[in-house]
């Protein structure tokens, strides 16, 4: 988020794409989903903090609604995000550490957050949908935090439920406001403000936070143009394990939460490091996330500038 918008780089790493990782054993996809695998990547170090990006699906001629996305990684995993992507250039099984120019020009379609979670972690409100355009691949991005003292193989499945396309479904997309600007000193606490001054209305289906192990509160909250405040979502504790198992606030299509054009999007976050080293972006974050709808391509607000 930037768990998704994450750009980290660390050589080393090889891939396989015929393989399964040993003990890596998700359950068969259900009847009417589609399963996308991705290639092996071998020998992750331990501390290894990574991205990267899978082609996994050739363009389609036809554009898909996706009604449900649920999935599994492999131990060290932090999430998988799945991806349409104008990029065609690659070809199925293309696997590398993700870089600024595989991020602009992807549309999300579903994501899952965290080793062994099955579900989706960013399950929508009834009536709303992500669609699949015709031309555009897929591509899926693994992050991987390798807390453990031995190198490890990884990999991930999602298994995506797909329907004809239908002016019928009212399709969501993706909104992010994230900064990277920070620093925590050792020992320190610290604060950190992301704004994002909207440039449209925005109408939210549903919001999250996200930070990682070392913060201890956040909260996401729109500022009107006449100087407002309208909380969207607030932690006033919190849990490290949200950063695998998002908290979300979920509004209904009839009842959206909406910011306007001129309205501000701040999130606030802050931490306690208690460790001994410096801690930045990405080892901590600091993010506002939703969804929005009807979606017109991802909006992030990349320390304040905003971009679709």
């Amino acid at each position: 988020m930037r768990a998704w918008l994450a750009i980290v780089i660390l050589a080393g790493c090889g891939t396989d794409p015929s393989s399964q990782v040993a003990g890596f054993n998700p359950p068969a996809a259900m009847s009417g989903y589609t399963r996308f695998t991705t290639p092996v990547i071998k020998d992750v170090e331990p501390g290894a903090n990574i991205e990267y990006c899978q082609w996994v699906a050739d363009a389609s001629d036809v554009s898909r609604d996706v009604m449900d996305v649920v999935g599994y990684q492999s131990p060290t995993g932090h999430h998988a995000v799945l991806y349409a992507t104008t990029d065609t250039t690659f070809k199925v099984g293309e696997t590398h550490e993700c870089t600024t120019a595989d991020m602009l020009h992807i549309s999300f379609v579903g994501a899952i957050g965290g080793e062994g979670t099955g579900t989706s972690a960013a399950k929508l409100p009834d009536g709303l949908n992500f669609r699949l355009p015709a031309g555009q691949a897929l591509m899926i991005n693994t992050h991987w935090l390798n807390a453990t003292d031995n190198a490890v193989d990884v990999q991930a499945v999602l298994d995506v439920k797909f329907t004809p396309m239908s002016a019928d479904h009212v399709i969501a997309d993706l909104f992010a406001n994230n900064g990277d600007t920070f620093e925590i000193a050792p020992g320190m606490s610290a604060t950190y403000d992301n704004n994002c001054v909207l440039q449209k209305d925005v109408n939210f289906a549903m919001v999250t936070n996200h930070m990682h192990g070392l913060g201890t509160s956040v909260y996401s909250e729109l500022i009107r143009a006449d100087g407002t405040k309208d909380m969207v979502i607030q932690d006033t504790e919190w849990k490290a394990e949200e950063q695998f198992n998002p908290n979300y606030v979920r509004f209904s299509v009839a009842a959206p939460k909406v910011g306007h054009a001129g309205d501000t999007f701040h999130t606030h976050c802050e931490w306690n490091n208690t460790t001994t080293k410096t801690q930045l972006f990405p080892d901590e974050m600091c993010a506002g996330v939703g969804f929005y709808f009807p979606g017109n391509g991802q909006i992030t607000c990349e320390n304040g500038g905003w971009s679709m």
